[in-house]
């Protein structure tokens, strides 16, 4: 194992060059010492365990072994210290809600083409039931 990505003997699982890529979009940002990178990791990875957490215990209250977004944004309105993203949460799944329903309307049209098309195949083909009702052949002796 590299030692990179170890902070006190524990390996990070967030990428150290994406998390300060990240602190860099910040324009007051314009360096950052190893230590302090190290820092910013081991805090965003303790956060987000403790998030995931959160939302199991919710997904299990409600007899789920699936999260779902809405337990993430349920987790965040019930405990105080996840408070400050309710509003960001808020959005992301209006987001989604909107975005699921357009996928929702274009799939439901696509499927009404799909069967006007077969509609029309039928219509210049025979029944099936055709192909059943002859009768067969006498047979001279």
């Amino acid at each position: 194992m590299s030692k990179k990505n170890e902070v006190g003997g524990l390996q990070l699982t967030l990428p150290l060059s994406r998390i300060k890529k990240i602190a860099r979009l910040d324009s007051e940002v314009k360096g950052m010492s190893r230590e302090a990178l190290l820092l910013i990791a081991r805090s965003a990875e303790l956060f987000t365990t403790k998030l995931g957490l959160e939302t199991v215990r919710v997904a299990q209250m409600q007899n789920r072994r699936k999260i779902l977004p809405e337990d993430i944004s349920d987790a965040c309105t019930t405990r105080e210290e996840f408070f400050f993203l309710r509003e960001d949460l808020r959005d992301l799944l209006n987001d989604q809600q909107l975005e699921k329903k357009k996928n929702a309307a274009t799939s439901t049209s696509l499927t009404s083409k799909s069967n006007a098309k077969s509609v029309k195949a039928s219509e210049g083909s025979k029944p099936l039931t055709s192909y059943f009702s002859r009768t067969l052949p006498q047979i001279n002796k």
